[in-house]
């Protein structure tokens, strides 16, 4: 810890002694620690923005920022912001003779991290220790339209679209709207997965989504993390990931960001909070662009007026959109992924003896009876078939015909009742076969007609056998069974992405 006794300590400081201090405030330093050095920089700055020494205490500020970003002492953040709008102000606006500056490069690849806007504090013009191997980038980086610009870009990031300091002092240079590439890249993959058109893997896009949030987020970082988030748990939980690791990273996340907003208060009525967009892939972009200071320049540039944009950062407002969205996830986890509840559809499907009530499973079938969840009914019918305790091969076979008419549109099975479909259509698939078939190619498609073969089953005097009249044994022989299971399963594998 440096010692901070007086107002002169840190001031007297070697500047090498001082540059390596500020090197190792970042976002768990200790108040006690790294609050007196944040403090003596901006004041230094403030004493003097336009000054000689000015680009060296604005990069000593952009130094420490990732530290001011997350929770420094009482007032700190806005001594800090204020005093790089002075540089702003002091050092912008003036012409350059450089076709570019290190700002803008630096624009590709800043998150949460402004140190990318750093350069080597050492080599310093004013330390007068010559000329490096890169001069004339050198040169570029302390030119004070950069050091402007890097101030304005800092004070970004500290206070997202801030339009003035403390002192009310406007800055002069403009943030280019440049979007890391990081963020473009995972945007276009987002988007044409929130379309509806996935280019690769929809989990793996939403799990790298979910994965994004650093343990200490800016305030823009955190509120597009939880924008994009919120926009994408529809695709989440709509059926078409067929795996939990998604959402189970996306749940994660969420958890992660309401532990960070955890206490948030505001003084906003729910009608002064922004509406979330409808259009969720529009609604992802705007996320990511909240995310970044170049992100935040387009959307003020597109129309977005500062006020409504600042609705953005309310903290309370994001632990709410958060819990929303978490709550959504959940509910969606457990319909997709959470194990089938069926112990109640014994009392539905078998009769006063135990044995299967065939009408009732026809009349379900042939959609007389809606209220039951035919993913439910499923899983039921695989946990009976596996069941040891079924020994009449008439039932398994009834069993076995149900699961094969559920699976024929494989895509829209749940994870849940997809799991245990298979494993009971694996089993099924192996049955061993003691004799030649006698049917040929006679066997039938199950399709629409089963409910008809459960009535018929079930009272062959009163209904008859569907499918050009062939009779019982023909739909409920083994082999014509086991190759359908070996069909089925084969296509549920495809769906659910099973390499085996």
């Amino acid at each position: 810890m440096i010692e901070n006794s007086g107002p002169g300590s840190l001031h007297s400081l070697p500047l090498d002694e001082l540059i390596a201090a500020w090197g190792g405030v970042g976002p768990r330093s200790e108040r006690a620690d790294a609050d007196p050095l944040v403090v003596d920089c901006a004041r230094r700055l403030a004493a003097d923005p336009g000054g000689e020494w000015a680009p060296l205490w604005t990069f000593g500020l952009v130094t420490m920022a990732s530290y001011v970003a997350w929770r420094p002492g009482e007032g700190v953040a806005g001594r800090v912001v204020e005093a790089l709008l002075a540089a702003d102000s002091a050092l912008g606006g003036g012409g350059c003779t450089h076709e570019a500056h290190p700002f803008r490069a630096a624009l590709e690849r800043i998150d949460d991290e402004v140190g990318v806007l750093v350069p080597e504090l050492r080599d310093f013009p004013a330390f007068g220790r010559g000329e490096t191997a890169d001069a004339e980038h050198d040169d570029a980086s302390w030119c004070p339209t950069n050091v402007a610009t890097c101030a304005r870009i800092t004070a970004d990031v500290l206070t997202p679209f801030n339009a003035t300091g403390t002192a009310g002092t406007r800055g002069t240079t403009d943030i280019p709207s440049v979007i890391p590439r990081k963020d473009s890249d995972a945007l276009r993959w987002l988007s044409s997965t929130l379309c509806d058109h996935p280019y690769g893997d929809p989990g793996w896009e939403l799990s790298r989504l979910a994965l994004s949030l650093p343990d200490h987020p800016s305030k823009g970082v955190q509120a597009g993390y939880v924008a994009a988030m919120h926009a994408s748990q529809w695709y989440a939980v709509s059926g078409r990931i067929t795996t939990p690791e998604a959402l189970d990273d996306m749940i994660e996340g969420l958890e992660k960001v309401l532990a960070q907003l955890a206490g948030s208060t505001c003084a906003h009525t729910p009608a002064e909070h922004p509406e979330p967009h409808s259009d969720p892939a529009g609604a992802a972009q705007f996320g990511f662009y909240l995310r970044s200071p170049g992100g935040r320049a387009e959307l003020a540039e597109g129309g977005g007026r500062r006020g409504d944009l600042r609705g953005w950062l309310c903290p309370a407002f994001l632990h709410s959109l958060a819990d929303d969205a978490l709550d959504e996830l959940r509910e969606g986890y457990a319909e997709l992924f959470a194990p089938r509840e069926t112990d109640h559809l014994d009392e539905e499907f078998l009769g006063a003896d135990g044995r299967l009530a065939l009408d009732r499973l026809a009349r379900l079938l042939d959609d007389e009876d809606p209220s039951i969840d035919v993913d439910d009914l499923a899983v039921w019918a695989a946990r009976r078939y596996m069941s040891e305790r079924i020994s009449d091969p008439r039932e398994r076979a009834v069993l076995l015909l149900v699961m094969l008419w559920y699976a024929e549109d494989p895509y829209e099975i749940p994870y849940n009742a997809g799991t245990e479909l298979r494993d009971a259509l694996r089993t099924a698939a192996v049955s061993p076969l003691d004799a030649e078939c006698p049917h040929g190619a006679t066997h039938p498609d199950t399709g629409d007609r089963l409910p008809s073969l459960l009535d018929h089953l079930q009272a062959p005097g009163e209904s008859p056998a569907p499918g050009d009249g062939l009779t019982p044994d023909v739909w409920l022989c083994p082999h014509h069974l086991v190759e359908r299971a070996q069909e089925a399963l084969e296509e549920l594998d495809d769906a659910f992405d099973v390499d085996e």
